[in-house]
């Protein structure tokens, strides 16, 4: 395991996604309550990055053509074929830590 962090706990605002990069990796933080989602970070359908969608209701909708991700699962909720790949991530000493190794993979 490689652990590196990618955001601070504290500076992320609840349920506003965040970019981050790791191993050329793009992901999507999403804060909800004290539980923290880490996805890959590209919409399934046309490549768009999902930190730059947002939430409505459970879901992180892709800012250009609207598809739906839970941001809790990653799982499409019009189409549950539709995955963005949910990685794992924690939080520690106020930060968001993810394994390099896990992603790169």
């Amino acid at each position: 395991m490689k652990k590196v962090s990618i955001a601070s706990w504290s500076n992320l605002e609840d349920r506003k996604p965040t970019h981050a990069l790791v191993a050329n990796v793009d992901l999507v933080i999403i804060r909800f309550d004290d539980k923290v989602s880490v996805l890959y970070g590209r919409c399934a359908h046309r490549g768009a990055l999902m930190a730059d969608g947002y939430i409505q209701g459970q879901n992180i909708i892709c800012g250009v053509h609207n598809w739906d991700y839970s941001y809790d699962t990653g799982v499409s909720e019009y189409n549950n074929a539709e995955v963005l790949h949910k990685f794992n991530g924690w939080v520690e000493d106020d930060q968001v830590w993810v394994d390099e190794e896990e992603i790169a993979a």
